[in-house]
C-alpha cells in the first residue's frame, strides 16, 4: 500500500486555486509523455479483473527493465496513432481508471499531477507544472498568483522529492538562497530583463564561491546582493548590457526548429506552427537571417500592447522557472542553471513575438498564457531539447555570462 501523508505545505496561490477542468482541457496531460508506474499501481494493474480495464492492462502496462526504484517499477505504452495519447482515456478524455477503480487507484503520476512536490528539512513546498494549461492561467494571469501560503494537503510518500544539502551548504543557507533570487525577480520598478541579469551575476559569484570551497563567505554574499539591490549598486553593473534583438532572433531560432521536429500532442503543434509561421518559418525551415530578424523584430513591437495587459506575465514565468527547478540547487552548477532560464526565456518570448506576428489582432491575455504552456509543454520536459539548448549555447560560444545577457 502507499503511504500517504498530510501536511501543511507552502505554495503560491495559483496552486491553492487550482481544480483540473477534465474533459473541458484543451490538451490532453500524458500526450507523448512517458506514464510511469509506481510498483504499488503496477501490482494493482496487473491484478485488476474489471472487464473493461483488464485487456487494456494487459496490453498496455509493461514493466521497465531496469527499474531503479519503487516510484519508476514500469509504465504505460502509449497508442501509437498521431495523437500517442494514453489508451486508458475515453472518448472525452477522462481517465477510466478513475472512473471504474476511483482516485486511490490512480498512480501517483496521474493522482498528483500537475503538482511538484519538495520537502526543504521540515518544510514541504507545492508547486504546479505550467504545462497544464489551466495552471498556466492561474499562474501568469492573476497579479496576486505567486503570493505564498500554507494549506494542507495529501500526498503520496513517493511523490515528494527530499532535498538533501549540497556543496556542504545546510538547507537553512540554501533557502537563503533561493529566497534571494525570488527577491531579486520580484523587484519592483526594475525591467525584468535587468533583473534576470542580477540573478545572472549572483549565480557566477556563487559557482566562484563554491568551486573555490569559500562556503564561510556565503552569508557575507547574500549581504552584499541585498545591499546592492537596495542602493541600486547591481544595477550600475549591468549599464553597458543591452538587448540584441536581432541576436535573440537567431540565436533562439534553432529552438523552435527542433521543437517543430519532436512529437507533440495536437494542440502544442498547431500553436508552435502559428509562431512558426510568424517569423517567417516554411517546411520546418527558418528563413533567412534578414527576414527572420525583421519578422521577429516586427512582433516584438505588436507583442507590446498585449504585454501591457498582464504586465506581470514573463515575472511570473520567470518564478515559475525558478521554483519548478530548486533553482539553483539542481543537478547542474548555478551558471548552467541559469543559461538554462535563459534558454527557457527566450524560447517562450519567441514564440509570444512569432504568435503576434501572425495575428493581426493583439493577442488576448488567454492567447499568452496558452503560449507560455506550450513553452513548457513542448520544450521544458523533453530532455533531448533541453540538452539540445545548451549544445546549441556551447557550441556557438553563446554560454558566456556576457553573451548571455544579450539573450534576455
Amino acid at each position: 500500500m502507499k503511504k500517504m501523508i498530510t501536511d501543511t505545505m507552502l505554495m503560491p496561490l495559483y496552486a491553492s486555486r487550482f481544480a483540473c477542468i477534465g474533459g473541458d482541457c484543451e490538451d490532453t496531460c500524458c500526450a507523448g509523455w512517458g506514464i510511469t508506474l509506481d510498483k504499488d499501481s503496477f501490482l494493482r494493474y496487473q491484478s485488476s479483473f474489471d472487464p473493461v480495464l483488464r485487456p487494456l492492462f494487459t496490453r498496455h502496462v509493461k514493466r521497465y527493465s531496469k527499474s531503479k526504484s519503487n516510484e519508476d517499477h514500469g509504465h504505460i505504452e502509449l497508442r501509437k496513432d498521431d495523437c500517442k495519447s494514453c489508451p486508458l482515456l475515453d472518448d472525452w478524455k477522462l481517465c477510466l481508471i478513475h472512473e471504474r477503480l476511483g482516485e486511490k487507484a490512480l498512480s501517483d503520476t496521474c493522482l498528483h499531477y500537475p503538482r511538484t512536490v519538495h520537502r526543504f528539512g521540515e518544510l514541504h513546498q507545492m508547486t504546479l507544472d505550467l504545462s497544464c494549461p489551466e495552471a498556466a492561467r492561474l499562474a501568469l494571469l492573476a497579479e496576486d498568483a505567486f503570493d505564498f501560503v500554507a494549506e494542507d494537503r495529501t500526498i503520496s510518500q513517493g511523490f515528494i522529492t527530499v532535498i538533501r544539502p549540497k556543496e556542504r551548504l545546510d538547507l537553512a543557507a540554501m533557502e537563503d538562497v533561493r529566497s534571494l533570487v525570488v527577491q531579486i525577480l520580484r523587484s519592483p520598478d526594475i525591467p525584468l530583463s535587468s533583473r534576470l541579469r542580477v540573478v545572472g551575476l549572483f549565480c557566477e559569484r556563487l559557482e566562484g564561491l563554491i568551486q573555490q570551497r569559500r562556503f564561510e563567505d556565503l552569508p557575507g554574499l547574500l549581504g552584499d546582493m541585498e545591499q546592492d539591490l537596495d542602493s541600486g549598486a547591481a544595477m550600475a553593473l549591468l549599464a553597458g548590457f543591452t538587448a540584441l534583438p536581432e541576436i535573440q532572433a537567431q540565436v533562439s531560432a534553432p529552438f523552435l526548429m527542433a521543437g517543430l521536429r519532436a512529437f507533440q500532442s495536437p494542440h502544442v503543434r498547431q500553436v508552435l506552427e502559428e509562431a512558426a509561421q510568424g517569423l517567417g518559418f516554411r517546411d520546418g525551415l527558418a528563413p533567412e537571417c534578414p527576414d527572420l530578424v525583421r519578422a521577429y523584430e516586427g512582433g516584438l513591437v505588436r507583442l507590446a500592447p498585449a504585454l501591457a495587459a498582464v504586465p506581470w506575465l514573463l515575472e511570473h514565468f520567470a518564478l515559475y522557472e525558478v521554483l519548478r527547478e530548486l533553482f539553483p540547487w539542481a543537478e547542474e552548477g548555478p551558471k548552467r542553471q541559469f543559461a538554462g532560464l535563459v534558454i527557457r526565456h527566450a524560447t517562450a518570448r519567441l514564440l509570444l513575438v512569432g504568435r503576434a506576428a501572425n495575428r493581426e489582432a493583439i493577442l488576448t491575455p488567454l492567447e499568452l498564457a496558452e503560449t507560455i504552456q506550450v513553452a513548457c509543454r513542448g520544450f521544458a520536459h523533453d530532455r533531448n531539447l533541453v540538452r539540445h539548448g545548451h549544445q546549441v549555447l556551447e557550441d556557438s560560444g553563446w554560454n558566456d555570462l556576457e553573451r548571455l545577457f544579450t539573450l534576455i
